[in-house]
C-alpha cells in the first residue's frame, strides 16, 4: 500500500500535468462507487467535481471528459447540462460541506480543510429523471446520495446511512 507522500506525490504530478486528479473509491453491497476531483479549483478556479454509483472506469472517464471540458472553457454550474454522457443531461448540484470529510476526505486534505466547492453530478434514470424528481426509480435510491441536502435523513439511502454509522464516519 503507498504511504500519504506517495499518494500526495502522484496526486501533485497529475494536477501538474492534466490540471487534477480523479480519487476512485470502489463501493460494495453497502455503498456505491464513487470518484472525485481534485486540482480543478487551484488550477482552473472550477468547484471539483464528484459522481456516484456508476463502475469505477466510467466514473473515471466522465470526471476526465468534464475536466477536459473545463480545461477548454467550459463552465459547469449547478443545473442541467448536456454533452457530459452521450445522449443523456446531466444535474449538478453544490455539496454541503459537511460532507466534505465524510465522502471526499483527500481533498479535504489536499486543501488543507479550506472550503472548496464542489459539485455532485448526477444521471438520470430509464425515465430521464434524477433523484429529487417525482417518478424517479427508487431502485436506484441507493446508488446517488444527494449530498446537496444537509440532512442526513435527505441525503443517504438507510442503508448508506447505517453503514457509514457503523464505520464511524456519522
Amino acid at each position: 500500500m503507498a504511504d500519504s507522500d506517495d499518494i500526495e506525490a502522484r496526486v501533485r504530478a497529475d494536477i501538474a500535468e492534466h490540471g487534477w486528479h480523479v480519487v476512485k473509491v470502489m463501493g460494495d453491497d453497502n455503498a456505491p462507487a464513487w470518484a472525485y476531483t481534485i486540482g480543478l479549483h487551484e488550477t482552473a478556479g472550477h468547484p471539483e467535481l464528484a459522481m456516484f454509483g456508476m463502475p469505477l472506469d466510467d466514473l473515471h472517464a466522465a470526471l476526465n471528459h468534464m475536466g477536459a471540458l473545463i480545461r477548454a472553457g467550459r463552465v459547469f454550474e449547478p443545473g442541467e447540462h448536456d454533452g457530459v454522457f452521450e445522449g443523456l443531461p446531466c444535474a449538478l448540484r453544490p455539496v454541503e460541506q459537511r460532507w466534505m470529510d465524510v465522502f471526499f476526505g483527500n481533498a479535504a486534505w489536499h486543501y488543507m480543510d479550506v472550503e472548496v466547492p464542489l459539485l455532485q453530478c448526477f444521471w438520470p434514470d430509464a425515465a430521464g429523471h434524477f433523484p429529487w424528481q417525482d417518478g424517479f426509480d427508487a431502485s436506484w435510491r441507493d446508488d446517488q446520495p444527494q449530498l446537496f441536502c444537509d440532512a442526513v435523513e435527505e441525503a443517504l439511502s438507510d442503508t448508506l446511512a447505517e453503514t457509514l454509522r457503523r464505520e464511524g464516519a456519522l
